[in-house]
C-alpha cells in the first residue's frame, strides 16, 4: 500500500495494520452456491492522530449491493434528546431541517413534530441500471463534497439544521463531506453528525465490527479533530450508549476560521487498544477455529449460524468459520434461499433449524436483548443439549470473552 495517507492529518500509514485476507464483500448474497470475488482488509491506525481507517477502501461499484433489499438500521431511541437539545441551543430560530442521508428521517420527524419544515435529500450523484446494482450508502457517501452539495442548495435552498447520521463512517474523504455540508447550512444553522463510536470493539477484541463499508473507524477524540478540521466549533455533544457500541453525536456550527492542522495525539489508551487487537486476532482464530471442529461433531455437520447480518458475515469469514457453518439461520424472507457471502449453505427459517436433528452447537450474531426471546424459540434444542454461544466478544454467554484471554 505505497503512499497512502490519513484522511485526517494526511500523515502516511506507515504502521502495523490489522490485515485480513481473502474475504468476500458482507452484502454479495447470491441465489446459487457461487464463487465470489475476495478482498484483502488492511486497518490502519494513524501515528499522529490516531484516526482508524482502511489502507485503501474497496471501490465503490465494488460494495454496490446487488439486490434490493440489502439495507441497514441504525439506532434512533435517543433521537429526540438530540433534537430537543438543538432546537433549545436555536432558541427557536430553526424553521427548516435537511436530511442527507437513509438514516436521518427519524431525527426528520422528531424536529417536524415542533413544526420544521424538513426535506430528506437524495444526494447520491449516481443513478445506475439494475445490472449494475442498486445504489445505496457508497453511493450516497460519493455526493457529499462540496461541488455536488453547492448544486444542490442551489436546487432546494439551505436549511437551518443538517442531520448527517451514520454516513460519515462510509466516506471516503470525510474530510471533504462534512466541509461540503456547509453549501447546505443557512446563516447560523447548526450540522448534526452521528457516527459509530469503536472504543467497546477495540477493547473487546470483537472482529464482528470489521467492515469494508466503513473506511473510517471513530472514537470521540478523533470525531472532535475531524469536526475542528473541517472548520467547525462543537457546540454540543452526545454519547448514546448501545448494547455493542455506543454513538458519538456532534452538533456543529461553522467556526470563523479553520483549524489548520490537526494535533498530534500520542497520549491516551486508542494505540494500546489498537495494538492489542492486532495482536489477539490470530489467537481468536485458532480458538474459534478448534472449537468449531469439535462444536461440528464427527458428521461435521453440527454447526448453526443464527442471524445473518453483516456481522455474522464478517465473523464467519475473519474468523476461518464459513467452510464449517451447515446450518445458516435467518427469519427474514428476503434473505430466505440466499447464500451468504463465503458460506456453501443457504439461508433457512429458524423452522428447519429446530427439524435439524444434526445441530449440535449455534452461533447467536443477534442483539443480545433480543437473544433470551430466540432461546425460547428455541427450546426443544436446548432440551436436547445443543449449545448455544453468542459471536459478540465480552457479552454474557460470549464464545469469546474478551481481548484478555489470551494474556
Amino acid at each position: 500500500m505505497p503512499n497512502a495517507r490519513c484522511r485526517l492529518c494526511s500523515e502516511v500509514l506507515n504502521g502495523s495494520a490489522l490485515s485480513l485476507q481473502r474475504i468476500p464483500v458482507c452484502n454479495r448474497f447470491t441465489a446459487k452456491p457461487e464463487v465470489v470475488e475476495r478482498h484483502d482488509l488492511s486497518l490502519y491506525q494513524c501515528r499522529r492522530c490516531q484516526l482508524m481507517q482502511l489502507g485503501v477502501p474497496l471501490p465503490v461499484e465494488a460494495v454496490r449491493p446487488r439486490l434490493p433489499w440489502i439495507k441497514y438500521r441504525e439506532p434512533d431511541a435517543h433521537v429526540q434528546a438530540v433534537a430537543d437539545h438543538v432546537l433549545n441551543e436555536l432558541g427557536g430560530k430553526a424553521v427548516t431541517s435537511f436530511g442527507v442521508g437513509p438514516f436521518d428521517q427519524p431525527l426528520l420527524d422528531r424536529v417536524a413534530q415542533r413544526g420544521l419544515h424538513v426535506s430528506a435529500l437524495d444526494v447520491r450523484p449516481m443513478r445506475s441500471d439494475r445490472d449494475c446494482g442498486y445504489p445505496y450508502l457508497e453511493t450516497w457517501q460519493l455526493g457529499l463534497n462540496a461541488e455536488h452539495l453547492s448544486g444542490i442548495a442551489r436546487l432546494h435552498g439551505t436549511a437551518d439544521i443538517v442531520s448527517c447520521r451514520y454516513l460519515l463512517e462510509h466516506c471516503h474523504d470525510p474530510l471533504g463531506a462534512l466541509r461540503g455540508l456547509k453549501h447546505l447550512l443557512a446563516t447560523d444553522g447548526v450540522v448534526i453528525v452521528e457516527v459509530p463510536d469503536s472504543t467497546r470493539f477495540l477493547a473487546a477484541c470483537d472482529y464482528s465490527f470489521l467492515w469494508e463499508e466503513h473506511v473510517s473507524y471513530f472514537v470521540e477524540t478523533t470525531l472532535r479533530h475531524l469536526c475542528a478540521k473541517a472548520g467547525y466549533e462543537m457546540i454540543g455533544f452526545h454519547r448514546a450508549p448501545g448494547e455493542l457500541e455506543d454513538a458519538l453525536v456532534a452538533i456543529l456550527r461553522p467556526a470563523q476560521d479553520e483549524c489548520g492542522d490537526v494535533p498530534a495525539s500520542p497520549c491516551g489508551s486508542i494505540p494500546e487498544l489498537f495494538a492489542s487487537y492486532i495482536a489477539n486476532l490470530a489467537p481468536s482464530r485458532d480458538f474459534v477455529s478448534s472449537w468449531a471442529a469439535k462444536a461440528a461433531g464427527p458428521s461435521g455437520h453440527g454447526l448453526a449460524l443464527y442471524g445473518i447480518g453483516h456481522q455474522a458475515v464478517m465473523f464467519a469469514n475473519a474468523m476461518d468459520l464459513s467452510a464449517h457453518i451447515t446450518t445458516a439461520v435467518d427469519d427474514d424472507p428476503d434473505k430466505r434461499g440466499y447464500y451468504p457471502p463465503g458460506f456453501k449453505v443457504p439461508v433457512v427459517p429458524s423452522d428447519a433449524l429446530l427439524q435439524d436433528t444434526k445441530v449440535r452447537a449455534c452461533l447467536f450474531a443477534v442483539a443480545p436483548r433480543i437473544e433470551q426471546k430466540i432461546r425460547d424459540r428455541l427450546r426443544p434444542l436446548c432440551a436436547r443439549g445443543v449449545t448455544f454461544r453468542s459471536i459478540f466478544a465480552g457479552v454474557p454467554g460470549s464464545l469469546l470473552p474478551g481481548s484478555t484471554q489470551w494474556h
